[in-house]
């Protein structure tokens, strides 16, 4: 018992290091005076049938902050916009909306306290490989790599309310049926 105890204490006194080395550097990604938390989790998604550029709709789920100092675990529905331009021809927005409740003070406007919705927009771009043709099926099997940072518009809500940055890596494979396989991490800098 005492040994596991005492490998209990290593490890939070490891992890402990390990996050504060951390923070120093992380002061460094946030200009705006936010701290930099470390974000991952997985997306699973369907392209939308092409109508005004492509789309896509998912889920995702993702955890804030690294083990033992996570902050949320949350769901979140995504939706991915087309925003190709000639400079970047793979381009999203994305938008997650989550399954969490954050209280918010709104008593200076005679309201109380409502609850919050975490929402975050993520401004995307990437580069996409094709792997092999989806013959007879149309499309092809590809996968991709994408870079995604919270989009400056601050339209962030709840524990997301005037995030403008981070830094989000995002791997990903798309199948002959238009499923979209995801898994991402990085960071993003929260307010205090």
């Amino acid at each position: 018992m005492k040994h596991t105890i005492t490998k209990k204490i290593a490890r939070t006194i490891v992890g402990a290091s390990l996050l504060l080395g951390s923070a120093a550097y992380a002061e460094e990604l946030c200009q705006d005076g936010g701290q930099a938390v470390p974000i991952s989790g997985k997306i699973t998604n369907n392209g939308q049938t092409p109508g005004q550029g492509f789309s896509t709709l998912g889920v995702v789920a993702l955890q804030i902050g690294k083990n033992p100092n996570v902050l949320a675990r949350m769901k979140c529905g995504i939706i991915g916009v087309d925003a190709a331009t000639e400079e970047e021809p793979f381009a999203f927005t994305h938008t997650l909306s989550c399954d969490d409740s954050v209280p918010v003070d709104l008593s200076y406007y005679g309201l109380g306290i409502q609850e919050a919705h975490s929402q975050l927009t993520l401004d995307t771009h990437g580069d996409i490989s094709f792997e092999d043709s989806c013959a007879p099926l149309p499309g092809n099997l590809l996968s991709f790599i994408e870079y995604s940072s919270p989009s400056a518009d601050d339209s962030g809500r709840g524990m997301f309310t005037g995030v403008t940055e981070g830094d989000i890596t995002i791997k990903g494979t798309v199948n002959c049926l238009g499923s979209i396989d995801m898994k991402f991490n990085g960071y993003l800098c929260l307010n205090p």
